[in-house]
């Protein structure tokens, strides 16, 4: 029986006791039923208190639950961490004694590579560089010629311009000489950091279309000079191979440049190791 009825009940039975006994006044039966009432008040206020109590309590046992869950969760995970952690130190102690092998091994000599033309093409070369001394240079240690743009070509433009065309047919000669005769021409074009221009830009979009067209513009004057087309290439960079940096306004002059590669039949084409990289 709960509080509220058991009081009711003994409220109840005192008044009827209360009315058939006759002893006492009126006064003192209200003061009584106010004492009751009040009584009652209380009672009905402890069962709402503890009925929150208890529903607080169920509440936090349930948060404990979910807490003792997420700590077995990360408790896993922290042992997945230390294992891939142990994991890792392991692989790195390995790739320590690999990498303090190698360095305790001696490299050996290093060797450069460098084209070796025979001496016949090779002072063929350098005299004909003699007569050209304003317009074309030669490495000799990578077996390349270089014309330089601007006396070759008109700003923007991929026609060869007839007073670059003479060196040209003098340098047709020596590739068709016995002397060259198992050497592929490789014709290789450069340009500066200039963006290309509207005018320009309608044939030549990119840099990287103006250094080819300007390959191809060479190359077509080698094979009308005599150069069988199945021994001659072509090759652009665009402005990313500089010869020398250049600078904030205006691109430099030497990078603006057609260079030929003079490359052993039984090579490959040069990359960028074997591309020129001085004025």
């Amino acid at each position: 029986m709960s509080t509220i009825r058991m009081w009711t009940l003994v409220s109840g039975l005192t008044f009827v006791w209360i009315m058939a006994s006759g002893c006492v006044s009126r006064d003192d039966y209200l003061r009584e039923k106010f004492a009751r009432n009040k009584a009652v008040e209380r009672a009905e206020t402890l069962e709402r208190d503890l009925a929150d109590e208890r529903s607080r309590a169920m509440a936090m046992e349930s948060e404990l639950a979910s807490l003792r869950r997420e700590l077995g969760s990360k408790s896993a995970l922290s042992d997945t961490l230390k294992s891939e952690n142990d994991r890792l130190a392991m692989f790195n102690t390995k790739l320590q004694g690999q990498v303090d092998d190698f360095a305790s091994k001696p490299i050996g000599d290093i060797q450069v590579v460098e084209v070796k033309l025979p001496v016949e093409l090779d002072r063929a070369l350098k005299s004909f560089t003699s007569q050209y001394p304003d317009e074309v240079e030669y490495d000799a240690q990578r077996g390349a010629v270089r014309w330089k743009s601007d006396l070759t070509f008109a700003k923007g433009s991929d026609e060869v311009r007839p007073d670059a065309i003479p060196s040209l047919n003098a340098f047709a000669e020596i590739v068709q000489s016995a002397a060259a005769s198992q050497f592929e021409v490789i014709v290789v074009g450069h340009t500066d950091n200039l963006r290309i221009g509207p005018v320009t830009g309608r044939k030549h979009p990119t840099n990287w279309h103006l250094s080819v067209h300007r390959s191809i513009a060479v190359k077509d004057a080698l094979a009308r000079a005599g150069v069988p087309n199945e021994r001659l290439g072509v090759m652009g960079y665009g402005e990313h191979r500089p010869a020398v940096p250049n600078p904030s306004r205006g691109g430099a002059e030497a990078n603006r440049r057609v260079e030929i590669f003079l490359v052993s039949s039984r090579d490959q084409i040069p990359d960028q190791a074997t591309a020129m990289t001085s004025g």
